[in-house]
């Protein structure tokens, strides 16, 4: 939208006469000091055509936003259909309140919870898919990020405007008063008046040849302020043309800024898809290590009252004179220790479901709890690629490491460029002046009064060192990104490698502990069989229980490990694609299987 500036001078002097001699005993009639030979009525629907165009120019706040979203969005969503993995459907729209009500409720009557039970009367349940929905529409980390590539697709549109017709305009519009003596005569005054309004539209073309076009009109304002437009005054067109013809020439040089803002909004493109996948990573791992830690809590909990079954028998055997007070101790030692061991799972438990809500961008006062079934639905899918082939597909799919390599071909561009600005200065100019006589038709132009001039604008290069330095630094730079691309290609590989092994100990530890739990359950049956008996020590049945409690804890902490660990092999690979709520794809959760 072109600019339109009036600077308006309104000066209430008596008098409007060009140098009308007036004497210090009479004063001048009053009369209007903007407009003096105007009637009211011209004078006022003058001022109202003024106050409208100002009104029309000075557009809405709402108009502007509403502009910069539509650009926005379009740039976002043309270029983000070349960014796998990209969420179509983005907007930075603040969202509505939480609100949770379309989740189910708990009774609250989880025994193994003990008083903590009754704060989660009436939570509402998170399924995973309702936590990764809720966590990608709230999650204040996540809105950030929208909002950077929201405000890097809104730089890109200033790049691109300087290749746009540019408008301008400006009104002036003065009325000057002055008086002096003629003389030395003060009982003779001349009173000198001067109506000043001019106006002046233009337009500058900057094309990517590196030529830059400029046109601008001149005209008598008061025309078109007051309707009448049958004579433009002193009215003038002046056009200027200017074009590079070594230093700053041709297509790379001129866009240079543009062609790396464009580049630098599919990096950042590519970068908010990683995040998201890291992102959806995160939030799983989270969802899951809360559910481990309540599993922590029933598991602490049933060996704790294991342990008080275990101290109530032994009691009524130390009636009977059937076992030492030792014995009974040692047992009444390690229920307490049970008990501790509770306290401190529930404590774990519960900060680390309130950091849950923080992280979901919920308040921290929700009521909520996570779905134990999630548990049972995970099981070891072991995965379809060897570690080799899984790094060659990393490096072929990485949105990251497809980043270094066009960084390092922007070094390659910035080379050539920076090379161009060490050669001299030459540009081809020319102007045309094409002006009006004092009174003419309507727009004011005869093409017989103009002025032409073409010539030639050089400047040698005798003080080049910055144009020098920057060369050269394009030179190292070219060097550094080379080696960083190698270094992210090795760290991708490491990545995948990590990855890998990570999840063949998750797979061994979930064997070790499956067995774990199942020779545990045998020795805890063995000692209460042996001591009902009398013929089993406190010793062999506390290390029986504490063993069972840990590797159920195990269990359910390996099967967790190696879940979180495949989605990480499917990160580092690639290979995991995110749908708009959060959730990975079912196809790749199973591999091709």
């Amino acid at each position: 939208m072109a600019t339109v500036r009036y600077f308006i001078f309104l000066n209430n002097l008596t008098s409007s006469h060009l140098r009308a001699p007036m004497t210090t005993g009479a004063p001048a009639r009053p009369r209007c000091g903007i407009f003096p030979r105007l009637p009211p009525c011209r004078l006022g629907l003058s001022l109202l055509a003024l106050l409208g165009t100002l009104f029309t120019s000075a557009c809405s706040g709402k108009f502007y936003r509403n502009s910069a979203d539509r650009e926005t969005f379009r740039i976002l969503q043309h270029k983000g259909a070349y960014v796998p993995n990209m969420e179509r459907d983005f907007s930075i729209e603040p969202p509505g309140p939480v609100s949770l009500k379309e989740f189910g409720q708990t009774g609250g009557n989880a025994e193994f919870l003990g008083e903590y039970a009754s704060s989660e009367r009436d939570a509402r349940i998170l399924s995973l898919a309702d936590a990764l929905a809720v966590a990608v529409t709230h999650n204040r980390e996540y809105r950030n990020r929208k909002e950077l590539l929201y405000l890097q697709a809104l730089d890109l549109t200033l790049v691109r405007h300087q290749f746009s017709p540019l408008l301008t305009g400006t009104g002036n519009l003065e009325f000057q008063e002055t008086t002096r003596a003629i003389e030395e005569n003060l009982d003779n005054l001349v009173r000198d008046s001067t109506f000043t309004r001019r106006a002046s539209f233009g337009i500058d073309l900057l094309l990517k040849t590196g030529a830059r076009i400029s046109s601008s009109v001149t005209a008598d304002f008061l025309k078109f302020v007051n309707g009448d437009l049958r004579t433009i005054n002193n009215s003038s067109v002046v056009t200027t043309f200017s074009q590079p013809l070594l230093r700053g020439a041709g297509y790379r040089a001129t866009t240079e800024g543009l062609t790396q803002a464009e580049r630098d909004l599919f990096y950042a493109l590519r970068d908010f898809a990683r995040f998201r996948k890291e992102f959806t990573v995160r939030i799983a791992s989270e969802y899951f290590r809360i559910l481990q830690a309540r599993d922590a809590v029933k598991n602490n909990y049933l060996g704790y009252q294991g342990f008080k079954i275990s101290v109530e028998r032994e009691e009524a055997l130390a009636d009977e004179d059937r076992t030492t007070q030792a014995e009974l101790g040692q047992l009444r030692q390690a229920e307490l220790n049970n008990e501790l061991q509770w306290i401190n799972a529930l404590r774990n438990y519960s900060q680390l479901l309130d950091q849950f809500k923080i992280d979901l961008g919920i308040p921290v006062t929700e009521n909520i709890v996570l779905d134990d079934s999630e548990l049972g639905k995970l099981e070891i899918i072991d995965p379809v690629f060897s570690r080799d082939k899984a790094a060659e597909v990393a490096v072929a799919t990485r949105l990251d490491l497809s980043n270094s390599r066009e960084q390092h071909e922007d070094t390659a561009r910035r080379i050539l460029v920076t090379a161009q600005d060490l050669l001299p200065g030459a540009d081809l100019v020319g102007a045309v002046d094409v002006g009006s006589p004092p009174s003419t038709q309507v727009l004011g132009i005869d093409s017989r009064l103009n002025d032409w001039s073409v010539g030639l604008d050089v400047d040698l290069p005798l003080d080049n060192k910055e144009e020098r330095n920057a060369y050269r630094s394009a030179l190292i730079s070219h060097q550094r990104t080379a080696r960083e691309l190698e270094l992210a290609e090795d760290r991708i590989r490491l990545e995948v490698y990590d990855a890998s092994r990570n999840l063949e100990t998750a797979r061994k530890q979930f064997e070790i502990s499956q067995l774990g739990v199942e020779l545990a359950q045998k020795r805890l049956e063995e000692q209460n069989l042996l001591m009902e008996l009398g013929r089993g020590t406190a010793r062999d049945l506390v290390d029986a229980r504490n063993d069972l409690t840990n590797s159920q804890n195990d269990y359910t902490g390996a099967i967790i490990n190696h879940t979180t660990s495949r989605l990480n092999f499917w990160r580092d690979m690639g290979i995991l694609f995110i749908t708009k709520d959060g959730k990975w794809e079912k196809k790749l959760y199973a591999e091709g299987r």
